[in-house]
């Protein structure tokens, strides 16, 4: 039996079509505005590959075996060797050799050195670390004909009395130790310039040694540097974001430090550099959270772009490449999500840091002008996907690429966005650049 319809078919169909429209309507009344950007002409600094390219590089990490991947990044400047290596051992002329085939290798990067400060453990021959072995590295390393641009003398010795086990090495023995390095490194190099301490990230009491060290040394050094570490791996992964403000705080705090009479006697008058010589999200290496995941990527990126904007000379991440958790690629080759970020930072090579801002807190903006050539980078902090509006005035959008997770764990290129659209969709932590270009003449 054929059921009688009690309505005409078409006040049915009219009825479905109203509570169609009805829905379509509550949808976009509740779907948020896209994201809108706002970029300044405000110049902030201009943009320095030194600060956005730079890391921790160690004879023990390979270049030749994995050019391809190193191929698209061209490094602008390596720390050597790297860490807490430049004090447990001493530096001979086959270490140099391997180290400039490598440097070669990766297109000719300027070099950051660091010289030997701690002293042999018992029942070792003792250490090349005398201001005479500081100078004599110096002319082997010319012999290598490896472009330094600046020597860095030992590695946090603010540890040296909690990992190393003597509470002798005070900020005034380390300044004695420094003073003397840097006089024999500038009697064999003129030209030189030195750096440190380096202080460590790890104990509260790394400001108090760094402190004790502008008091004794702000008359001869010519670079102040420090390391950022902010956790251990077991932070929540927003708070662990958060301290991105450290790139900021900390760079503040250590400027008023310099200029201060007071605590700076013999320096304060002094125009010196600031440069951080060590970065990472997390300092546990053998723990991959905050290292080897995603949260270490857009950390790291924003903190070196912060950097950057905050005028520091010279940052360089730990590490390169396959140091237990930490590196931009694992031994085996395979890229983590550090890799995608700083590729993409590489390509941020001349021109101006502008003042940038977004108008969802969640997503970190910064612009980069290079002749007709505007680069946004957006960096999104939360998990939630954003639309993002590419309409700026005067400017035309010409497309750009991003990543998330997803690519990284499957391996793949950078997502693409094609030009002109008026919206981009940037998903839930993810990495994003965008190119503008004035718009065609009519």
């Amino acid at each position: 039996m054929i059921p009688t319809l009690t309505r005409p078919l078409h006040m049915i169909l009219k009825t479905a079509l109203l509570a169609a429209t009805l829905a379509t309507t509550l949808t976009a009344a509740a779907a948020p505005p896209p994201v809108q950007l706002q970029i300044s002409t405000q110049v902030l600094a201009a943009v320095n590959p030194q600060v956005l390219n730079s890391f921790n590089f160690g004879n023990w990490m390979q270049v030749a075996e994995f050019r391809k991947q190193w191929r698209g990044l061209q490094p602008r400047m390596l720390r050597f060797p790297g860490g807490e290596a430049g004090d447990g051992v001493d530096m001979n002329e086959d270490m140099l050799k391997v180290f400039k085939v490598n440097v070669d290798l990766l297109g000719g990067p300027e070099v950051y050195f660091q010289t030997r400060v701690f002293q042999a453990r018992p029942n070792e021959p003792p250490a090349r670390n005398t201001a005479d072995d500081a100078a004599a590295l110096v002319r082997l390393v010319r012999q290598q004909g490896l472009n330094v641009r600046y020597w860095e003398i030992g590695n946090e010795p603010d540890l040296f009395a909690v990992t190393r086990g003597d509470a002798n090495w005070t900020p005034e023995r380390y300044c004695a130790v420094f003073r003397a390095q840097a006089q024999a490194i500038k009697r064999a190099d003129p030209r030189a310039r030195v750096a440190g301490p380096a202080v460590s990230a790890m104990v509260p009491g790394r400001d108090q040694f760094l402190r004790g060290f502008v008091r004794e040394c702000g008359d001869v050094v010519d670079v102040l540097t420090y390391h950022l570490y902010p956790t251990d791996g077991a932070a929540d992964e927003a708070q662990a974001l958060e301290t991105a403000d450290d790139a900021d705080e900390t760079i503040t705090r250590y400027r008023d430090l310099w200029a201060d009479p007071q605590r700076n006697p013999k320096g304060f008058r002094r125009k010196i550099k600031f440069g951080v010589s060590e970065y990472g999200l997390s300092w546990h290496g053998a723990n991959p959270r905050h290292l080897a995941d995603f949260p270490a990527a857009i950390w790291a990126a924003e903190v070196a772009l912060r950097l950057n904007q905050q005028g520091v000379d010279v940052a360089h991440y730990f590490a390169f490449q396959g140091t237990t958790h930490h590196g931009l690629i694992d031994t085996a080759g395979v890229p983590r999500p550090t890799y995608y970020a700083y590729r993409i930072l590489s390509t941020l090579k001349d021109g101006w840091l502008l003042s940038a801002r977004s108008s969802d807190p969640d997503l970190w903006v910064h612009a980069a002008q290079n002749g007709e050539l505007l680069t946004v980078i957006l960096i999104n902090r939360s998990r939630t996907a954003k639309t993002v509006s590419t309409v700026l005035p005067k400017q035309r959008f010409t497309g750009g690429e991003y990543f998330d997770e997803k690519i990284v764990d499957e391996e793949r290129a950078t997502g693409r966005y094609r030009s002109a659209a008026e919206t981009v969709e940037v998903p839930g932590y993810s990495f994003v650049r965008l190119n503008f270009r004035p718009p065609l003449p009519p």
